[in-house]
């Protein structure tokens, strides 16, 4: 036979023959279906193999290839136009009609609910557990893996997703059963029955996990956390063409066995969640309306509201008490300064009632010195008496030269002064005249006293003695008032010695610098008489308490009243060293003008 064909004929019958085997594969049409791909590859590939082995069988000519594709995977590929058919959880479905424009035709019958577990290794039992716990998600875009279970803890609680830490860890969703396993999360989002498919694969893995916050009113053996929300959609893609779209959803409605699919289902419940979470196509790009801004903050401004009313009526409160508070507030002031002024004039007549105390106290002891100043005074009297006889005398018996004229004379002069002086020192101790402080040394204060005490004490043979301290440092006093205060102690302790033997009727002045708060002089008189007991020491210069038999008990207390006055201090002790009574007094140093 191969002598009836040439070679070339030969070689076209093998041409023809191979066109022909050839034909039916350059013929066939691929039709891509993008599957989101939540378990793994395998699982997505293997759970929708039967749809699209029915599809390809339905349609000879077209091979219906599955591609297992993440949420963004999905996305990518639809912005590239290679994919003819996408097969997605509802929620992702949504954002991609929004999107890409696809549309169902078709959704999944009695296939795995779709809803969300929570799952834990703990004792948890509420969404109110995970407050300040670890949230295992896949994606904040899963939406059984995640969006249905955030948009009922907003239900339960508008504060709780605040509450709550997330950890995303990426797909596929056995990850976040290993996040709980690994400590890394307290607790996790699945979609239903997945725990259950993940238990039966690997109970030794899986068995130490559970669900909780639980509901038991919903179809399905699965622990379940949510309500039940519409399957996976079948939808197309604008590339699409319409009419082999409408032949492809009557051959899935067709389908028998594997997976079943029936019409389009309402997929409003789904759309309220992407609203209520303001995400997909209800995410806000432009400005917010009012309404919408009231809604999202309802809670807030009704808060607002009531802390304005109540800071409002707490305002007016506040108004109301403060008028009031000032009315009686102007009201007390008047008062206050009504008793500001008589207690002004209270206190005048109290600084004059103690002035003329001091002055009746000075005159009383003046009157105890009465006889000795008139002793004092006598004896310049009688100098000047016998020099004046003197000269008369000489004159008579005409023996009396200018020499002898001349002496009288300045003898005579010198006792009248000496008179003069007394007088003199006596007039200022006892006039009534205003409290003034003038600088003043302390010897020229202690010798003004010396004058005044010194006839009292010869005549009561009282020895004086002074210890004045070098360098002491100026006063600035009332040299009136601390004289009276210096003489009434030294008065004192001449009155305390009248009944003791002469050799120790002795008086001590002493005078020393010393630091009480600040610089300043300790005075103090010290005597040998009876003193005082404990008791008495106790009512030391209280007014009106005495242990004199004819005294009224003023004297110490008004010098206490005027060392005070001059911002110094007066105390009484009985000496270690023996007999008697030692009053001090402690001045503030003054600056020297």
């Amino acid at each position: 036979m191969q002598s009836y064909f040439s070679r070339p004929f030969r070689l076209f019958v093998l041409l023809i023959g191979l066109v022909c085997w050839v034909h039916p594969a350059l013929a066939e049409t691929v039709k891509r279906i993008g599957v989101l791909d939540y378990l793994g590859a395998k699982h997505s590939l293997t759970h929708w193999a039967q749809t699209a082995d029915s599809l390809s069988a339905a349609f000879p000519d077209v091979r219906f290839e599955l591609v297992a594709l993440d949420i963004d995977g999905l996305d990518a590929a639809l912005n590239a136009g290679e994919l003819d058919f996408v097969l997605t959880n509802p929620g992702n479905y949504a954002e991609l009609e929004f999107r890409h424009h696809i549309s169902r035709i078709a959704t999944a019958e009695e296939d795995q609910p779709v809803a969300s577990t929570l799952v834990t290794a703990d004792g948890f039992e509420s969404m109110e557990d995970l407050v300040g716990k670890k949230l295992a998600v896949m994606t904040t875009e899963a939406f059984g893996g995640f969006q249905v279970i955030w948009a009922e803890m907003h239900k339960q609680d508008p504060t709780l997703p605040r509450r709550v830490e997330l950890v995303q860890t990426g797909y596929p969703m056995q990850n976040v059963a290993e996040a709980v396993l690994d400590g890394k999360a307290d607790a996790a989002v699945m979609r239903t029955c997945t725990l259950e498919l993940l238990q039966k694969q690997n109970p030794a893995r899986y068995g130490a996990l559970r669900g909780f916050a639980l509901r038991h009113d919903m179809p399905t053996d699965c622990a379940i956390s949510s309500p039940i929300y519409p399957n996976w959609p079948f939808a197309k893609t604008p590339k699409t063409d319409a009419a082999f779209a409408k032949q492809v959803a009557v051959t899935l409605l067709s389908i028998q066995e594997g997976n079943l699919w029936t019409v389009p289902l309402d997929y409003q419940s789904v759309h309220d969640v992407l609203r209520q979470l303001q995400i997909g196509p209800y995410a806000r790009t432009g400005p917010i309306s009012l309404s919408d801004f009231i809604e999202d903050y309802r809670d807030w401004l009704i808060i607002l509201a009531g802390a304005l009313i109540f800071w409002a009526i707490y305002s007016v409160r506040i108004e109301s008490l403060v008028r009031k508070r000032t009315r009686d507030l102007k009201k007390t002031n008047e008062k206050l300064k009504q008793e500001m002024a008589e207690r002004k004039r209270a206190e005048e007549a109290d600084r004059q009632h103690q002035r003329e105390l001091e002055h009746v106290a000075r005159l009383s002891i003046l009157g105890e010195m009465a006889s000795s100043i008139a002793h004092e005074l006598n004896q310049p009297l009688a100098a000047i008496s016998n020099y004046a006889q003197g000269c008369l005398l000489r004159i008579k018996a005409d023996r009396f030269s200018s020499a002898d004229m001349e002496l009288a004379s300045t003898e005579i002069a010198q006792q009248a002064q000496r008179a003069a002086e007394v007088v003199k020192r006596i007039r200022a101790f006892v006039r009534k005249k205003e409290s003034k402080p003038v600088t003043i040394t302390v010897p020229e204060l202690v010798a003004d006293c010396a004058a005044v005490y010194a006839a009292s004490a010869n005549r009561a043979g009282v020895r004086v003695i002074l210890d004045l301290a070098p360098g002491l440092p100026a006063l600035r006093v009332d040299p009136i008032q601390i004289q009276q205060v210096v003489l009434n102690l030294v008065q004192n302790a001449i009155d305390a010695m009248n009944e003791e033997a002469a050799e120790r009727r002795e008086a001590i002045l002493t005078v020393r610098e010393k630091e009480e708060g600040g610089r300043g002089i300790l005075l103090s008189v010290r005597d040998f008489g009876h003193g005082m007991d404990e008791e008495d020491l106790g009512h030391f210069a209280e007014a009106f308490y005495t242990t004199k038999t004819e005294g009224i008990g003023l004297g110490l207390a008004l010098s206490r009243s005027i060392v005070e006055a001059h911002g110094g201090s007066m105390r009484a002790f009985s000496p270690s060293d023996g007999p008697g009574l030692e009053v001090a007094i402690w001045l503030p140093a003054g600056e020297t003008e």
